[in-house]
């Protein structure tokens, strides 16, 4: 297994800036997922990568190959990277067979004819794709063109798996049953992965590590729970999560030498005590308790809307100016418009952020 190193890259597109000064450190045997919204970057880095693009400056290292030096006026070829690409267009020849799409870049590379068919064979059994060797893409699903096109990947055996948005064409469901199969071919196999999406669900559910760009710039690198815990910014912590997370400007204040969030119309204790006073609070609607009969700490709110999503439950509720939403998972509550509901707000899950800078605070 081997890593990628990437040192100061940039590149540009005439005055627009796609890839801004970024330095990353991808591990040997990761799951990396470039997450962000779209024009973010994240297709242009994964193609510097590849070597489809050549950056204007910077440094990248594969294993220890540089392949490509700004200072050195060096660029490697993409043929010479030993990388496997899958793209959002599976790309399959269509008048060749499955056995033929899969074997084509390997008889190019003129290997023995019983090693091709044993790599063929291979790939198509880790992707639960026996069988159908003689088959034409037109005669496929799309979730099975897409696993031809994995398989195809994986029969040349390259150092650096790059995947740029391959599930973006499959149905919901679809692409449910392939990030279970790739997440299980990367264990299988270990090879580094690079993988390009804007679905937080895939980034969240498929990764061990996740860049978070936007703008060409790098916002945050992390494991998926800290990224969903701790989101680094603000601009991470409304990106990441479903349904959106609440943010709300609150000034902290002191009441009988206890730390507490004021918003206007109603405060919570608070655990720490922040710098500054002017901040964001940052809470996650499954970390707010609702209750239908007051209790002790409870703030009152009124339901502004209720929205059923089969196993959960989106509710939105109203106190003066502020609009919250909460996510319930209990099947046997029953609430409606207009009914008063009690919160309660658990303060080690709120993360705070400075209002001036949009940075996570960090709490003694």
């Amino acid at each position: 297994m081997i890593g990628v190193t990437l040192r100061h890259v940039s590149k540009r597109f005439g005055e627009v800036v796609a890839v801004d000064d970024l330095s990353l450190d991808i591990e040997p045997g990761s799951f990396l997922t470039l997450l962000g919204p779209s024009g973010c970057g994240k297709t242009t880095a994964l193609r510097c990568i590849a070597g489809l693009e050549e950056p204007d400056e910077g440094e990248i290292q594969i294993g220890e190959r540089v392949v490509f030096s700004s200072a050195e006026g060096l660029f490697m070829p993409p043929g010479q990277r030993g990388l496997g690409l899958v793209f959002q267009s599976y790309a399959l020849w269509p008048h060749m067979t499955v056995f033929q799409n899969i074997a084509f870049g390997l008889e190019l590379q003129k290997l023995p004819k019983t090693e091709i068919s044993g790599r063929v064979e291979q790939s198509l059994a880790d992707l639960k794709m026996d069988g159908m060797e003689e088959r034409y893409p037109h005669e496929l699903s799309g979730g099975q063109q897409q696993r031809v096109a994995v398989a195809r990947m994986l029969a040349a055996r390259p150092d650096v798996f790059l995947m740029d948005e391959p599930l973006s064409n499959l149905d919901a469901r679809l692409r449910t049953d392939m990030r279970s199969e790739l997440k299980r071919l990367h264990h299988m196999v270990g090879a580094t992965t690079i993988y390009v999406t804007h679905d937080q669900l895939e980034a969240l559910t498929m990764s061990t590590q996740i860049a978070v760009l936007c703008q060409g710039n790098l916002f945050q690198v992390g494991t998926p729970d800290e990224i969903y815990r701790q989101p680094a910014n603000l601009f991470v912590a409304d990106f990441i999560g479903s349904p959106k997370i609440n943010l709300l400007e609150a000034t902290v204040r002191t009441e009988d030498g206890q730390p507490r969030l004021d918003f206007g119309s109603f405060s919570i204790s608070y655990p720490a005590l922040p710098v500054i006073q002017e901040v964001v609070a940052a809470i996650r609607p499954e970390d707010i308790a609702l209750s239908l009969q007051p209790a002790p700490g409870a703030v009152e709110f009124v339901i502004y809307s209720v929205l059923p999503a089969g196993s959960e439950l989106i509710v939105q509720v109203q106190r003066d100016e502020v609009l919250l939403t909460i996510k319930e998972t209990r099947r046997q509550i029953n609430v409606g418009i207009d009914q008063p509901v009690w919160l309660q707000f658990d303060p080690d899950s709120i993360n705070l952020y400075d209002k001036r800078t949009e940075q996570l605070l960090k709490l003694e």
